[in-house]
């Protein structure tokens, strides 16, 4: 199926006039055309094939029908296409009238721009480095950063570039210049789960909340079990985390009162559940949020030290010539061959996992883990949603190891969004969106492949949640409806296949109704797995990263940690990072 780039663009484009006509009347689209197309272009080739179908179809009807192009009709033709498309359920037109939705709300009613950093950066041009870390993001960060402490020479590369912290929480121009594939992403399998992650300087640190959970005991010990890792308890690991904690000043805010947390706090106690206020990443004046992100810390430190940085820089191939690793990059369109003696990836799961498939580095089966998130709309009888809200820090942890329930992002564009199924409510969240929110359970159910195929860019993840898990599911909705109503709010909108609003009186029966996982919409930020580390056979590195049956190649990120973990990762991959390469430091030094 050929289809010309130029007149796929014009077919867009009149498509995204009669989403604009039929659902959100902005006179002023014209001037965000430009970044929905950039946005669309820019998400995963899944999303953008699938796209390219439906319109090859919706085309050739058209010409059929009208004698005439898409692009070319009017828009009460394209609604007699659109309806007749509808009743085909195998083409899914619902899903592209919706991903065009979200992109028109996104750009328009969360407008805030910024411009990538414009410093120096102080690489010098050489070929050879002693030490390559590919992945900017907190693991990347970390391994870099302290191997400059110890006066080790060391080139960061980043695939993304380096762009200023946004005021509002996630608007168009954040996703478009600082989430990989523009946040557009979906893995394939019986569990079709929406996935995002960062692609910037700083990496995830920069698009999330900063909420910070550390790794505890039970985990450690769970982890070092399974896999026989040595030197892996929370004794060992206390000095690592209470290092990256300090660079990081994790702290409580004070004074973070809001009428959102009062309410969650009065279901909490009738119900007698555990709800915890999670610290955060903070500047030193925290009555006013401001996130210590890597760019922050550090990147800071690193960058300040005369760090060397490649920004824009895309590792394409990796391969050992003799006791040197050459690294191919694509660096601003351009290809560019490095040498190293040390190569360590910290570019996260899925592309750390997809770089050593892909350079025929990794024979063994690769197991990826997702936390899924179930989510839901709420609306209380008081204002407590402002734009530019930080999410609110406190979680439900009663649950634990089961699921976590937590405040998600509830902007205007994403209650929006999440509610365009239903008109009704659509329409409601225009008018009362400041008393509405969206929350989230989350799980750690699943597993996934990443996988590589030829002319595609984009690695291919393949997740399957077991039907059996449907219980587990269900129990989280259940209870996060439960503290929701029970906080006195006036219905819960879950995200689920033919929802309604639910209240005291009907929730128990509607929840007790979902017999399938393929009815919840789920997606995820937390990304895991892939590389085990430690001793036995199914570990991909050794204990401290180093990957086996490959001299002086090192993961450092996300991808070591293959037990099951539900709080956020990113504590975790900093302690486990920075311990990683003190061990590599203290080794190279005997050496």
């Amino acid at each position: 199926m050929k289809i010309n780039k130029k007149k796929f663009i014009l077919q867009l484009l009149s498509f995204i006039d009669y989403i604009n006509y039929k659902h959100n009347n902005d006179k002023d689209i014209i001037k965000v055309k430009n970044n929905i197309l950039i946005h669309f272009f820019k998400s995963h080739f899944l999303v953008r094939l699938f796209v390219k179908i439906t319109f090859f179809y919706l085309n050739l009807i058209s010409v059929l029908i009208y004698h005439n192009k898409i692009q070319n009709l009017q828009y009460q033709k394209i609604e007699s296409l659109v309806s007749f498309f509808q009743k085909i359920k195998l083409l899914q037109i619902d899903k592209v009238i919706e991903l065009f939705h979200a992109l028109i709300i996104i750009h328009f009613d969360a407008k805030e721009m910024k411009k990538i950093k414009n410093f120096k950066t102080n690489e010098k041009k050489r070929e050879f480095y002693e030490n390559i870390v590919v992945g900017s993001g907190p693991s990347g960060s970390i391994t870099a950063s302290t191997l400059l402490d110890n006066n080790k020479d060391v080139l960061l590369v980043e695939k993304g570039n380096s762009i200023d912290h946004f005021n509002l929480k996630h608007p168009g121009n954040e996703l478009l210049t600082k989430w990989k594939n523009g946040g557009l992403a979906s893995s394939i399998g019986s569990s079709q789960i929406q996935y995002a992650s960062a692609e910037c300087f700083g990496g995830g640190s920069e698009i999330n909340s900063g909420l910070y959970h550390e790794p505890n005991e039970e985990f450690l010990d769970s982890w070092r079990e399974k896999f026989k890792t040595i030197e892996l308890d929370l004794k060992k690991l206390s000095p690592s985390i209470n290092e990256t904690k300090k660079e990081t000043n994790v702290s409580y805010l004070e004074n973070s009162k809001s009428n959102i947390i009062d309410y969650i706090k009065v279901g909490a106690s009738k119900n007698n559940w555990k709800l915890e206020e999670i610290p955060r990443w903070v500047f030193k004046d925290k009555t006013n949020y401001k996130k210590k992100s890597m760019t922050e810390s550090y990147l800071k430190k690193y960058y300040s030290s005369g760090g060397n940085i490649l920004l824009n820089s895309s590792v394409e191939k990796i391969r050992k010539l003799e006791s040197i690793w050459e690294v191919t990059i694509i660096e601003k369109n351009k290809i560019k061959i490095y040498k190293c003696k040390n190569l360590f990836l910290c570019c996260g799961s899925i592309y750390s996992n997809s770089i050593l498939k892909k350079n025929n580095l990794l024979k063994k089966k690769n197991i990826i883990n997702f936390h899924p998130m179930s989510k839901v709309i709420v609306k209380f009888p008081k204002k407590i949603n402002s734009e530019g809200d930080e999410i609110n820090p406190y979680q439900l942890t009663e649950f634990l190891p089961n699921f976590i329930i937590g405040s998600a992002a509830s902007g205007l564009q994403f209650l929006k969004i999440s509610s365009f199924v239903n008109n009704e409510l659509y329409d409601e969240i225009k008018k009362d969106w400041e008393y509405m929110a969206i929350f989230y359970v989350t799980f750690s159910l699943g597993e996934g492949r990443v996988y590589n195929f030829p002319l595609m860019k984009d690695p291919i993840i393949d997740y399957k949640i077991n039907q059996a898990d449907l219980k587990i599911v269900k129990d989280g909705i259940k209870k996060l409806c439960q503290l929701l109503i029970d906080s006195g709010c006036e219905y819960v909108y879950p995200l689920i296949a033919k929802s309604k609003k639910l209240n005291k009186n009907n929730y128990l029966n509607f929840i007790e109704e979902i017999n399938s996982l393929k009815k919840i919409n789920f997606s995820s930020v937390h990304i895991m797995g892939g590389a085990p580390m430690g001793e036995t056979e199914d570990c991909i590195t050794d204990s401290f990263g180093k990957v086996f049956g490959h001299e002086n190649l090192f993961i450092n990120d996300s991808s070591l940690i293959c037990t099951k973990l539900l709080k956020n990762p990113q504590g975790t991959v900093m302690a486990i990072a920075l311990r990683n390469i003190k061990k590599f430091i203290e080794n190279d030094t005997n050496e």
